[in-house]
């Protein structure tokens, strides 16, 4: 049975028999800031559960999307590669708020596993808890089990904390048979011995009690059942294969990583890191289908760790052309489940293609320099080294910790954590100052709102009295026409004119914690002296694009609004003279018609040229009247409140246009994430509108003349070339490796030493260390087929690359290339599959070679 047959016949199964139906939520939960991810198939449902919403029907079923690997309470992503334990996955599951309980739910179950999935019900072990009589009978009185056959765990009791709704659980184990096994006869489910025997495949969670402080537990009024089968192990129970990455939700990934993965990897540690790959690509795509984009924090932190930890694992199977390309795979599986993944495709593959090619550059270096670390014996990484390798190298401290246990070395996290604690401290204190005390400067009284020129004195000059010509620096006037940057809009520019001299305005900046705002300029004719009549005037068309980019941005939240909801909260925004960022809270991507019909309605806004008018009153009455306000903003008592038509009205202290039409059109260049549940809108408008129309079609244009097809063609005539492109490029390294050696490795030979194939070439005075690593790559492909030790010795490097028989025999490149490279006065180290060494004397070459034959035949000769 297929696991798309499995999923819909679960679904089917609860809907027939009065459940509800729910589609699955995005991994960001919504209105729940305690979970980065939805980590399972409840989460969503905890509104219904808790009594905040009102469920559509009170029995529900859903398949819901679930990641796990963020660190937290749930974090699967140091077991994965093994049989069960994944970071994305689907919770199939279905509940039941105040309607039927322990009873009903077992038999659910039941039916379910063995009259639809046509489970062998003697291979079925339930499991209770050891109080839990009422289970225990139910499943031996009504559905026949026999008692011996049901497992007594202290496990079996769930809680949301501690405090809260809990109540006792009752899994399904499924018996792969006693071949499977730790080898004993009376094993069962609650042994814990080891075996891979018991797979648990359905946990029916029964929430009765409410826990107190006091440690009483009174009957929640409601109790609810809550039931979880994951899609992942119930497939591989009914293909009966005991292991998730042979079943066909694995398949189709895990070949397409093999195929591309020039070493072998029939070694159990190669073959972990293919499933790894197959699995954090899973995560991966779902994460970016919806809105996580790779960054230092959160959820993008999350993302990013995982991406580079498929990197690492990637590089120990040698896989060409990285985690990326298998993407369409995937998409090709899951997106007629999940339509998300073809609708985001594109961004999946940009977003994780550039994060691997970004760290894939540093990976190397970083791994080359914990060797360093670790040279000479020492099995200890300092916490500043660790927070070297994050800060340099982008190397999260997780993958540290992997890399360094590989090499049988620990890392000091309390030192890395106090590291970083001192950088952001440091981080802290480099805020540069403004340069003018608040009480030493008089108030400037702004006339921007009505004027774009004025007369002014100089109150003040930054820093002495008066700035010559060519100095740069801050002034303050007395009045000014210039907006200061406040509410996201950038301070305007301009000019300043006096007799004798001139100055440019380069920005405008309100001094904090007072009315005064300070005018950064450089003087370009004359000398600007406090006490000088100026007269200031703005960048006029500057200033109009500011107020075009602003007034748009006001349209656009109300568009945002009418489209995604009014629960839309705006988090910040840039109001700038050629282009304008909205910040908003929302959970998921938004999807192409989404943006399609906000870009509408703020164009129809435009269109529609509603009159602005201003108003100043109270907070209290502007918020009265429906004014939008920033959530987060401290506001004065008397409030500037901008309105278009009644359509659009906020708080705003910025500049406008006179009427929308002013604004011309408006145009949504981007849409991405920056944190958890923020989104942001890039857009342009006015002339800046106009400018990037012309610019995205005269590439089109120009990208259609030079492919001779139509500008409607030219998609497919891009994704023509770039597969000619990749078959290129890989003929091309092909080719290189070979040039690098001299055109191969003809020169070399093959030994059998201590029972193991021994591949070595010399190479000649033009070979580099790019020359050994090639000729070692050949030597391994071409004269080993992956089984053996290859080495390659150019006059100043050593490369040996291992495999197959000799890495089950427990050889290791490092040691050898160690050992080899002392031997010539030169240093080297690296993986158990790869290192890399110098040669400082280049007549010793036959030594090296001769220590590693040595090394070959210790280890034939003990085994």
């Amino acid at each position: 049975m297929r696991s798309h047959d499995i999923r819909e016949r679960y679904l089917r199964f609860f809907e027939e028999r009065g459940h509800h139906r729910l589609p699955s939520s995005s991994l960001i939960p919504r209105d729940d800031p305690s979970l980065l991810f939805t980590v399972a198939g409840m989460v969503p449902l905890k509104p219904f559960i808790a009594g905040r919403r009102t469920p559509p029907a009170p029995n529900l079923t859903s398949c819901q999307k679930c990641f796990r690997g963020a660190g937290l309470k749930y974090d699967d992503i140091a077991s994965v590669g093994d049989a069960y334990h994944h970071t994305f996955f689907e919770m199939l599951g279905n509940w039941s708020i105040g309607q039927y309980f322990k009873e009903r739910a077992i038999e659910y179950a039941w039916e379910l596993s063995t009259d639809v999935f046509g489970l062998d019900p003697t291979r079925i072990w339930p499991s209770v808890y050891p109080d839990d009589e009422e289970s225990e009978r139910i499943w031996t009185e009504r559905i026949g089990v026999p008692r011996e056959r049901i497992a007594r765990m202290e496990d079996n009791w769930w809680a949301a904390g501690p405090t809260g709704p809990c109540g006792y659980d009752s899994e399904l184990y499924w018996d792969f048979g006693l071949p499977c096994s730790c080898g004993r006869s009376d094993c069962t489910p609650a042994d814990e011995c080891g075996g891979d025997r018991w797979c648990e495949y359905w946990n029916l969670v029964f929430m009765e009690f409410d826990q107190q402080e006091d440690g009483s537990r009174p009957r929640l009024p409601k109790p609810t059942v809550d039931t979880g089968m994951g899609l992942e192990r119930m497939t591989s129970v009914l293909q009966g294969v005991r292991n998730d990455y042979e079943n066909d939700l694995f398949v189709p990934l895990v070949a397409s990583f093999r195929e591309r993965a020039r070493a072998d990897t029939s070694a159990p540690e190669r073959l972990r890191s293919i499933r790894v790959l197959a699995d954090h690509l899973r995560g991966a795509c779902f994460l970016v289908a919806d809105g996580v984009i790779p960054s230092n924090e959160g959820r993008g932190y999350v993302l990013r760790r995982l991406v580079r930890r498929a990197a690492v694992h990637a590089r120990a199977v040698s896989l060409e052309g990285g985690m990326t390309e298998s993407v369409p795979v995937l998409v090709e599986e899951m997106a007629p489940v999940y339509p998300e993944l073809r609708e985001h495709q594109g961004l999946i593959e940009h977003s994780l293609r550039e994060e691997e090619a970004m760290f894939r550059r540093t990976l190397d270096a970083a791994m080359s320099r914990l060797d360093s670390m670790l040279a000479g014996g020492t099995t200890n990484v300092s916490g500043i080294d660790a927070f070297r390798l994050y800060d340099t190298f982008g190397l999260p401290v997780e993958l540290t910790v992997e890399m360094a246990a590989e090499r049988g070395a620990v890392v000091d996290l309390a030192g890395f954590r106090s590291a970083m604690d001192q950088q952001r401290a440091q981080s802290r204190a480099a805020v540069e100052r403004t340069g003018f005390g608040a009480a030493a400067v008089p108030a400037t009284r702004f006339v921007g709102y009505e004027e774009q020129e004025a007369d002014a004195s100089v109150l003040a000059v930054e820093g002495g009295a008066s700035l010559h010509e060519g100095d740069s620096g801050g002034v303050v006037l007395d009045v000014s026409p210039f907006y200061a940057e406040a509410g996201g809009q950038v301070g305007d520019t301009g000019r300043l004119s006096w007799a004798g001299g001139e100055a440019d305005v380069l920005d405008t900046q309100q001094i904090p914690g007072s009315d005064s705002r300070v005018h950064r300029v450089r003087v370009t004719r004359g000398d600007l002296i406090a006490g000088t009549r100026v007269n200031a005037e703005v960048d006029r068309a500057r200033r109009a694009q500011l107020a075009r980019h602003h007034s748009a941005t006001h349209l656009l939240n109300r568009a945002l609004r009418e489209v995604l909801g009014e629960s839309i909260l705006q988090r910040g925004s840039l109001v700038a003279p050629d282009h304008t960022t909205f910040d908003f809270s929302f959970s998921r991507a938004l999807t192409p018609d989404e943006l399609a019909e906000i870009e509408h309605r703020v164009n129809e806004g435009i269109r529609r040229n509603l009159e602005r008018s201003v108003e100043v009153m109270p907070l209290a009455a502007a918020r009265a009247s429906g004014a939008i306000a920033l959530i987060d903003e401290q506001y004065a008592e008397d409030v500037r409140v901008i309105d278009f038509g009644g359509w659009s009205r906020e708080l705003c202290g910025g500049t406008h246009v006179q009427r929308s039409g002013d604004i011309g059109a408006a145009l949504i260049v981007s849409e991405s994430s920056i944190g958890q549940g923020v989104r942001r809108i890039d857009m342009v408008a006015g002339e800046a509108a106009e400018q990037r129309w012309h610019a995205w079609s005269d590439a089109l244009h120009t990208t259609a003349r030079a492919l001779r097809a139509k500008p409607e063609e030219v998609p497919e005539r891009v994704a023509a070339l770039q597969e000619q492109l990749r078959r290129a490029a890989r003929e091309a390294d092909q080719a290189r490796r070979r040039a690098a050696t001299g055109g191969g490795v003809s020169g070399a030979s093959v030994e059998e030493v201590g029972g193991l194939r021994l591949a070595s070439v010399m190479l000649d005075a033009e070979s580099d260390g790019d020359g050994a690593v090639a000729a070692a790559d050949l030597l391994y492909a071409e004269r080993l087929q992956g089984d053996g030790v290859a080495v390659a010795l150019a006059p100043t490097t050593l490369a040996v690359k291992v495999g197959g028989r000799a890495i089950d025999a427990g050889i290791d490149a490092g040691a050898l290339v160690r050992a080899a490279s002392e031997v010539t006065g030169a240093r080297g180290g690296g993986r158990r599959e790869f290192a890399r060494g110098g040669i400082k004397d280049a007549a010793k070459r036959g030594d090296a070679l001769d220590v590693i034959r040595a090394s070959l035949s210790r280890v034939g000769t003990a085994s």
